[in-house]
């Protein structure tokens, strides 16, 4: 052990581990006095925590059997402020302050550090809890307390925590795994669209198809976000957005929800926009969970309403249904996750119990509030997103796509670059195909493309290192990173690297015709 200078001991710097903090009312601690020192060691031994007893000053004026039975330390060695050599040299001064402000303030203290342990022959963590004995006029005559071994906790503390970890990556992987077959799919169903068959059948599979494609891509973007509140990363792209455009944006993605269900929908919005400071994606996503919520939960050819109302400078979203409704008990944990009424699940299309929960946590994100209503099993329920408002805003136009874009589609997944390059061949565009890092930067150097969509994780060269040199040597191509990587760490490399915006997998047409608009106008003010 290493021998400390109680003197000097304040000015060591304490470690990383080491804590104090208040500790809740004392309780009556006392040590029975007339054990003898063998027996008194022996039941030490089976013990977590030792018992101690300090002068005013936390010195040790008497020996402790139990403090001598784990550190090893005799009484010649723990006696007055000895103790302190069995204290890791980093924790000392920590502990120190800890007892300083609980003898100025009278006040029972917790610590916490690590200790030498005889047995093992290692220092290890503890918690020191101390309450002070005061005399008639209220002077500290002594303190009486314990040391907790907390080590096996904290292992086991430290072994959940890289099993979170690991539970995190693999939602990350599994996510972008899934997220790759679904973009082809999805392109594959915009372009039998795109061909206007009037087949009834060929419709009705095209209609499966995008229903689907959009159910899980829904489902991935919530196991994700739960993986990031369950690390409390959950972070926002806060712009100003108008609330019509999030509501739009929610309940076209909705729509098919209720139209497969015969369900009918009444909006009772505001006759002019609001402004709101906000990420849209994600309050996108927060509305349109609502909306599936009350989709899945009422019957055919019932009523889903909306409505958006005003209080002081806050905007109020309602969403109503006359579906199965929420318990009693349910509606409590009605946003806890993995959280599902046995009825409502049994009468529900499927989903994993945490829509709402991601609902809850991107609206308090937003300053905002989310609460359930309902009178109970069968008649119906009532959600109320209340969010700060900016203002009202003026309503403004996006102009639409023209067409005669050279364009560069690179991905090493044949079907997902063929069937995003049929898809804007379609729509008027001029395209090149690459399947792999170099080739991408090759075809993208002698095209001179207007655009560049560029998947992150093809071989040779990956997307990062192709848009690092393609930023640098065609400075006119608008680079796009198409990825099923949806972590906000990927599309801050994806910045990092030179990409001007970052898709994820499968690429929604909305955001896809909003970048062939910003390209289309960027290459007629260079003409």
């Amino acid at each position: 052990m290493t021998s400390v200078n109680p003197v000097s001991a304040a000015a060591v710097e304490p470690g990383p581990e080491a804590g104090c903090g208040k500790e809740p009312a004392p309780g009556h601690l006392s040590c029975v006095q007339d054990f003898d020192e063998a027996r008194c060691k022996a039941l030490m031994r089976v013990l977590t925590s030792i018992v101690w007893v300090a002068d005013v000053d936390g010195s040790f004026n008497a020996p402790q059997a139990s403090w001598s039975a784990y550190t090893g330390q005799s009484w010649g060695e723990q006696a007055g402020f000895g103790w302190m050599d069995a204290v890791h040299p980093d924790d000392v001064s920590v502990l120190r302050e800890c007892y300083v402000r609980a003898r100025e303030s009278k006040a029972p203290f917790l610590a916490s550090g690590r200790l030498w342990h005889a047995g093992t022959g290692a220092y290890r963590y503890f918690e020191a809890r101390g309450v002070p004995i005061v005399d008639a006029r209220g002077e500290i005559r002594e303190w009486v307390g314990t040391c907790k071994d907390v080590e096996e906790q904290r292992r086991a503390e430290v072994v959940l925590r890289e099993a979170g970890r690991r539970k995190d990556e693999f939602i990350a992987v599994l996510a972008h795994e899934l997220r790759n077959p679904l973009a082809p799919i999805r392109t594959a169903a915009q372009v039998l669209r795109l061909r206007g068959d009037d087949d009834m059948q060929l419709t009705w599979a095209r209609g499966v198809i995008e229903r689907q494609v959009q159910h899980m891509a829904r489902l991935l973007d919530d196991l994700l976000d739960v993986s990031r509140i369950g690390q409390q990363k959950l972070e926002l792209n806060v712009t100003r957005v108008t609330l019509d455009a999030v509501l739009n944006a929610a309940i076209e993605q909705s729509r098919p929800q209720w139209e497969q269900r015969g369900q009918k929908f009444d909006l009772n919005a505001l006759a002019g926009p609001i402004y709101l400071n906000a990420d849209a994606p994600r309050l996108t996503q927060a509305f349109s969970n609502v909306l599936n919520n009350a989709a899945k939960y009422t019957d055919r050819g019932g009523r889903i309403s909306l409505s958006v109302g005003v209080d002081g400078h806050h905007v109020v979203v309602s969403i109503r249904d006359n579906g199965v409704g929420i318990s009693a008990e349910m509606l409590p944990r009605v946003f806890d996750l993995f959280s599902q009424d046995s009825l409502a699940r049994h009468r529900s299309q499927g989903g994993l119990g945490i829509g709402l929960s991601v609902v809850r946590e991107v609206i308090q994100k937003h300053g905002g509030t989310v609460q359930a209503f309902s009178e109970g099993l069968g008649r119906g329920s009532l959600f109320v997103v209340r969010l700060p408002a900016e203002g009202r805003a003026r309503s403004s136009a996006m102009r639409p796509a023209s067409g005669g874009l050279r364009i560069v589609v690179a991905d090493d997944n044949h079907d997902a670059a063929e069937t995003m390059s049929v898809l804007l061949e379609m729509l008027g565009h001029e395209v090149r195909a690459a399947y792999d890092g170099e080739e991408a930067i090759e075809v993208t150097r002698t095209f001179h493309p207007h655009i560049a969509f560029i998947d992150l994780g093809m071989p040779k060269r990956d997307g990062f290192a192709v848009a690092r040199e393609l930023h640098a040597a065609t400075p006119g191509t608008m680079l796009v990173a198409v990825s099923g990587w949806a972590r906000t760490d990927d599309t801050r490399r994806a910045v990092e690297a030179g990409f001007r915006h970052h898709l994820v997998k499968p690429v929604e047409s909305d955001k896809l015709q909003a970048i062939l608009t910003t390209a289309a106008a960027l290459a007629e003010a260079q003409a």
